[in-house]
């Protein structure tokens, strides 16, 4: 009877450990833009978390070229790819005006890469719509959140690949 219990009890162990290890080697695929104006400059800014995992599997699938983005062997190409893919596949529309988005850069995190935009200049902004088709053409279950802020306003999108754009009213 003893051995019995400590059979069931070790397998109860291994099945916990297969579920849970089976849990955290799931992929989560989702990133994170905060999109604040600025009253001084009168310009959206746009900063993007994204995993650098995810980004380089796109821009081989564009490209074919292996980016390894934020390690010591990115290719010197990287950052161009990765621009173009930012401003294809991101836009901001204020006031049924999409502006011009400009790639500022990126920076790496210990596991994402900060990646910087800033919109031409645009006043009094009411409505704004947000387009992210990031990653959505490679990852089915890639999400993206988006926070929109203008002073002490904010709300936020959760934009997927069968939502690709939403629209907000400002201050409302």
């Amino acid at each position: 009877m003893l051995l019995k219990r400590k059979t069931l009890g070790l397998g109860l162990v291994l099945l916990t450990l297969f579920i849970s290890g089976a849990w955290m080697m799931h992929k989560f695929y989702v990133s994170l833009s905060e999109v604040r104006y600025n009253t001084e400059t009168e310009r959206f800014e746009v900063s993007m978390r994204i995993f650098p995992d995810d980004l380089d599997r796109a821009l081989l699938a564009r490209s074919g070229i292996i980016t390894q983005l934020a390690t010591e062997l990115e290719h010197k190409g990287a950052d161009s790819l990765l621009m173009v893919y930012l401003l294809e596949g991101f836009s901001i529309e204020v006031n049924g005006s999409l502006l011009e988005l400009n790639y500022l850069g990126k920076e790496p995190e210990s596991d994402a890469i900060w990646c910087y935009l800033e919109s031409s200049m645009v006043t009094a902004p009411e409505n704004i719509t947000i387009q992210s088709v990031l990653l959505t053409e490679y990852f089915p279950d890639q999400v993206n959140i988006i926070q929109v802020y203008h002073g002490l306003w904010n709300k936020g999108l959760l934009l997927d690949r069968n939502q690709v754009s939403g629209t907000l009213s400002i201050g409302k």
